[in-house]
């Protein structure tokens, strides 16, 4: 691929890992599937990312050179408040078989979801299914962001038996953070990255810029392919569309579950988002998408070694 005029053969620029590169359909992404969990145990939760700080803690890893010193890391904040378990949805075969919805549900709940009455007797939609999962919703007005809510599916671990009476007492109450996830384990996060709108093939692709006297136009590709294909690849860098894509990463670190937001709030409030009022997880490193955008939690689906909680000395 002729991006450099300067050189004989280069590498391609971006990486077709993600291809197509698509829009997302909306603004948060889901969970196509959960790992295998134990009896009782829910499967994830959700967050609005507020921002990013620095930390200090005590490395606790005893394969690292580092072991028991003090290292300072990045870390994103996203604030959990509590998630209103609005129904339980049955499966059988993988295919829906009908829903129970909680009443009394919230004003703002009942403006995104219509369902059927004839769906709400659980003792009889448990007797055909073979799996359900929890219907949650967001409670966006606790934090000040919005009112309009989330909708989301979480799975339940165990047979049909165990999770029908563990969704049964949960139906219609709130869930926790801290009721989910735990210090020091892995979680992977879905999210939507950063929309950049129309975007040229230097910032899209890292294409090099061409010298001065070199051709009428610097920004773009050297070459768009051969003349005898008599068309263009669509792995060929040009301009288009930039972010809002849908990603998933796996293996973050829950740093703190923190259910006082005062350990984590700074005097001016996060940029683009202001002072946490809710519950909140500190995870190591960066997590994709803007602040105030909603962060899908997960268990891990491919842990790859032990997690323990780790002692954080000092967050600012």
């Amino acid at each position: 691929m002729g991006h450099q005029i300067t050189k004989k053969s280069t590498p391609r620029r971006g990486s077709l890992q993600y291809y197509p590169i698509t829009r997302s359909k909306r603004a948060f992404h889901t969970f196509p599937s959960f790992p295998l969990l134990g009896p009782k145990e829910i499967g994830g939760f959700a967050g609005y990312k507020a921002g990013m700080l620095h930390l200090v803690y005590i490395d606790n890893d005893k394969n690292s050179p580092t072991f028991k010193t003090e290292l300072v890391s990045a870390a994103t904040v996203l604030e959990c408040p509590p998630v209103l378990v609005s129904a339980i949805r049955f499966y059988k075969n993988h295919t829906s078989v009908g829903e129970t919805w909680a009443k009394g549900l919230n004003k703002n709940v009942l403006r995104r979801v219509k369902f059927k009455e004839e769906n709400s007797n659980p003792d009889e939609l448990v007797k055909i299914a073979d799996s359900l999962s929890l219907i949650v919703s967001t409670q966006p007005w606790l934090t000040g962001l919005k009112k309009t809510p989330e909708i989301f599916e979480l799975s339940i671990g165990g047979d049909i038996n165990t999770a029908f009476s563990v969704a049964k007492d949960k139906l219609g109450k709130t869930l926790d953070v801290s009721d989910v996830l735990k210090d020091g384990s892995f979680i992977d996060v879905a999210g939507v990255t950063k929309g950049k709108g129309f975007s040229g093939s230097v910032k899209r692709f890292g294409v090099k810029i061409y010298p001065v006297h070199a051709s009428g136009s610097r920004r773009k590709a050297g070459n768009l392919g051969a003349e005898s294909m008599a068309k263009v690849q669509f792995t060929v860098p040009q301009h288009g569309r930039l972010g809002f894509n849908s990603r998933v990463e796996y293996n973050k670190f829950v740093l703190k579950v923190i259910s006082d937001p005062a350990e984590v709030n700074i005097p001016s409030g996060y940029k683009r988002y202001g002072k946490l009022s809710s519950s909140a997880v500190v995870l190591k490193g960066s997590v994709p998408g803007k602040n105030g955008s909603l962060i899908l939690m997960r268990k891990p689906i491919r842990q790859s070694k032990k997690s323990e909680p780790v002692r954080v000395s000092l967050i600012k």
